[in-house]
């Protein structure tokens, strides 16, 4: 009786730690995923658009104004920069969030990340239009969406925030793994039962 109390109780505790380990092992591969699909590309990608922006911003240092046409030179290096720095990153972006909307850290889609797909979508039309042949005006309406400014400081302030949340939570998840692996080790290996115990059965 002693064997098989003592072989059950063994077991238990065994089942016990190794469900506790697959949990958090479960728990891990998801924030991973998080980090390698989802938050981690577009955080990069925001941040690469956050650059390309200040340095566009820094060298022709020009506004588009409602009232005031700009100069056919403006206007074309305008839709260049859009046309194969900003929308393209930009696609990818709303590509990845469309793709891995099940790995958002949130129940629903954050406003930000609805901002940035209404932003892009709106900005296909006009895109679409600079290839028309022919297509030569300088005026504001033909070259900016009409969803607006884009609010990106709001956008990359909340994948900055949930790509640093992961990767502490992924650290002390790692940690709490290796922690983990001895106790699994020790609750593997079955006790010897006491020298002269009762055997079962009598």
């Amino acid at each position: 009786m002693v064997t098989v109390v003592v072989a059950a109780t063994g077991y238990v505790a065994t089942y016990l730690t190794n469900l506790r380990l697959t949990r958090r092992k479960d728990h891990l591969d998801r924030v991973n995923r998080q980090l390698s699909e989802l938050y981690g590309p577009l955080y990069a990608h925001s941040e690469a658009l956050n650059q390309a922006w200040k340095k566009f911003d820094a060298r022709y240092r020009t506004k588009w104004v409602l009232s005031v046409p700009a100069t056919a030179e403006w206007a074309a290096t305008w839709r260049l920069w859009m046309s194969t720095v900003f929308m393209p990153t930009n696609r990818r972006m709303v590509e990845t969030i469309v793709t891995h909307a099940d790995l958002l850290i949130e129940d629903t889609i954050h406003d930000s990340l609805k901002e940035l797909c209404a932003h892009v979508a709106c900005y296909e039309p006009i895109v679409a239009r600079w290839q028309e042949d022919g297509f030569d005006s300088v005026q504001y309406d033909d070259h900016v969406s009409i969803a607006d400014n884009f609010r990106h400081k709001e956008l990359s302030e909340y994948l900055q925030k949930s790509f640093v949340s992961l990767k502490v939570e992924q650290g002390k998840l790692l940690e709490r793994l290796q922690k983990s692996r001895p106790e699994a080790s020790v609750a593997a290996v079955q006790p010897t039962p006491p020298s002269g115990s009762i055997p079962a059965g009598r």
